[in-house]
């Protein structure tokens, strides 16, 4: 078991002031096409986008892009409501749990 007395606890902040000020000069539906520097990946680039995106109270919409660049497009903050009947809410019940079920066996 390691010895927990001796752990050293740190936090890394990431400077997000970059993403931040490319991020206040855009609208929504705009979509962006951003070249990667080398060592950096889409994961990195996107988590960072992400996170600034939502200090400022926006929304990305992550597009499918190569392994040189990301893509994304600036969407509402309001997330589409799928209002559903109870009918309908049942019947997708219902063929989930078959589709399980077939799964299964």
């Amino acid at each position: 078991m390691p010895d927990f007395s001796k752990a050293v606890i740190g936090t890394v902040t990431e400077d997000l002031s970059e993403y931040l000020a490319f991020l206040k000069k855009r609208v929504i539906s705009e979509v962006c096409d951003v070249p990667l520097k080398p060592g950096e990946t889409t994961r990195k680039v996107m988590r960072a986008f992400n996170k600034a995106a939502d200090q400022l109270g926006i929304r990305l919409g992550r597009i499918v892009s190569s392994q040189d660049n990301v893509r994304f497009k600036v969407v509402s903050q309001e997330r589409r409501k799928v209002n559903l009947s109870p009918e309908a809410r049942r019947a997708r019940v219902e063929k989930a749990k078959a589709t399980r079920a077939a799964k299964r066996h």
